[in-house]
């Protein structure tokens, strides 16, 4: 029998890009998201933001052997124009999404005692707060913390619990934030977008595949011994 991925927020550029190769390694893919998530072997529609849904989901598959967490929602915005309602919905799927899947999955792998891994879709920006997106960064460091914790408090049952931060990854999220930033500054959205790529070390975007390549090896047992880190997947774009 396959071991079990369950990927949240698998509809997104690098949810999908989890699902894709994780099946095509042989991995039981279980993919949750608001929408239906192509290509996953089992698909599941899942509001992270209620903790009783993700509880239900947990008792529906039963135990995995990895949850990849990729949900993600992003605002631009001043922090002297910051809309609670905005803060307050980011906060609620990024950082209160991933700490309910967490909750309601990790009783099961304990109890099953196989021990597994988790993983959660950081930032760079969680590294590094951005400007114009207090509210984004704050919740992707909080994140960062949430492994660290977690990863402290899971170790003696061989559950794994670290953080990948990609940098600017060309996925739809991205580009709707070049759209936003344009439209806000009356600036060209191809010349802010170029700008994205133009970003770090390496000068390019990251792609959801290169990601997904990490967050594969991270649940696999070449990395026993890595917990609690936060690696970056960003081309460069923190040096």
């Amino acid at each position: 029998m396959s071991e079990r991925v369950l990927i949240i927020g698998a509809a997104g550029g690098i949810g999908q890009a989890c699902v894709g190769l994780m099946a095509g390694a042989g991995w039981h893919v279980i993919a949750a998201d608001l929408t239906e998530a192509p290509g996953g072997a089992e698909s599941h529609i899942l509001d992270v933001t209620n903790p009783e849904a993700c509880t239900a989901l947990a008792e529906r598959t039963g135990p995995v052997d990895a949850v990849i967490y990729a949900a993600g929602i992003v605002a631009t915005m001043p922090i002297a124009r910051t809309d609670p309602a905005v803060w307050r919905r980011i906060m609620a799927v990024n950082l209160d999404g991933a700490a309910h899947v967490c909750a309601a999955f990790t009783g099961p792998m304990i109890t099953e005692g196989k021990g597994g891994a988790i993983i959660l879709i950081s930032s760079a920006a969680g590294v590094r707060g951005e400007a114009m997106a207090s509210a984004y960064s704050a919740s992707k460091a909080g994140l960062i913390a949430l492994v660290q914790s977690m990863a402290a408090e899971l170790t003696p049952h061989q559950i794994r619990v670290n953080a990948v931060a990609p940098g600017n990854v060309d996925t739809p999220m991205l580009r709707a934030v070049a759209r936003d930033i344009a439209k806000a500054g009356g600036d060209d959205e191809a010349e802010v977008w170029k700008s994205f790529a133009h970003t770090g070390a390496a000068q390019r975007l990251v792609q959801p595949g290169e990601v997904a390549r990490v967050c594969m090896a991270l649940c696999s047992p070449e990395f026993s011994a890595v917990t609690g880190t936060t690696i970056p997947v960003d081309a460069g774009y923190l040096l």
